[in-house]
């Protein structure tokens, strides 16, 4: 990555995987649009093919969830990463920022920890419009995701204290609605009080995920929501002992 950025002709540098496949003849243009002016980070969304199976619903789902996270707290002025799949920022802004070398010895990183060490509220945009979209080859086997998932998640360790911090608000909440739920039930205890708060939730967090996914372009996910909402509390059980050993994983 870095011998590339080093070798490229221009200031503008677009990045994307080899097994990705742009959603439009646009992708290139659409995303350099939006490097005007302050603007030297652009956020690209980049959503997984949709195939049989759950594991590619849940790997579309846990797709969409990551990037409501980091569409959300750039526009609240809080930019955290971007995915190496769609992502688009000035070389000057590199340079500057002395490249990779702060996360080297990380196997992930050239996209989310870059973004984290050197965006901002005012140089950082999102890039939503659909002809930006990179579409990317999803793992065919929960082994495999799981090994994905687990190098990813190394990184998170080396985000901003602010934002880990954030982050792990986020999951806890997440988590705990389901689990103070299934205590609560099986205790016999606050049954319909439980049960009407799930109610309540449920219903706002499939209302927001409509529209969100109607923008994102994955529709048919709307209704498997309930599901996915409460599996991905196993999300958080399977991968934190990576988040908690901070154990680095190779590349295979």
């Amino acid at each position: 990555m870095s011998e590339g950025i080093k070798a490229a002709s221009f200031d503008i540098i677009a990045v994307s995987d080899a097994d990705c496949q742009p959603a439009s003849k646009n992708w290139l243009a659409t995303m350099q649009s939006y490097i005007r002016g302050e603007t030297q980070i652009g956020l690209g969304y980049s959503p997984y093919e949709a195939e049989q199976g759950f594991l590619n619903l849940f790997i579309r789902f846990e797709t969409i969830y990551t990037a409501i996270q980091y569409f959300s707290f750039a526009l609240a002025g809080m930019p955290y990463m971007g995915v190496g799949r769609n992502l688009i920022y000035r070389k000057s802004l590199f340079h500057q920022a002395g490249g990779f070398h702060k996360h080297t010895h990380i196997a992930s990183g050239d996209d989310d920890l870059f973004v984290n060490a050197v965006a901002n509220n005012s140089n950082t945009k999102i890039i939503l419009n659909p002809k930006a979209f990179v579409l990317s080859q999803p793992k065919v086997s929960w082994r495999g995701y799981y090994y994905q998932k687990s190098r990813h998640l190394t990184t998170a360790t080396s985000y901003r204290p602010m934002h880990q911090l954030l982050l792990g608000a986020l999951a806890a909440s997440h988590a705990g609605h389901y689990l103070l739920a299934l205590a609560l039930l099986l205790s016999g205890r606050m049954i319909v009080i439980t049960l009407f708060i799930y109610v309540v939730r449920i219903v706002v967090v499939v209302w927001t995920y409509r529209r969100t996914l109607q923008h994102l372009q994955e529709p048919a996910l709307t209704k498997w929501i309930p599901l996915l909402d409460a599996a991905y509390i196993l999300y958080y059980f399977a991968f934190a002992p990576t988040l908690v050993n901070g154990k680095k994983i190779p590349w295979k």
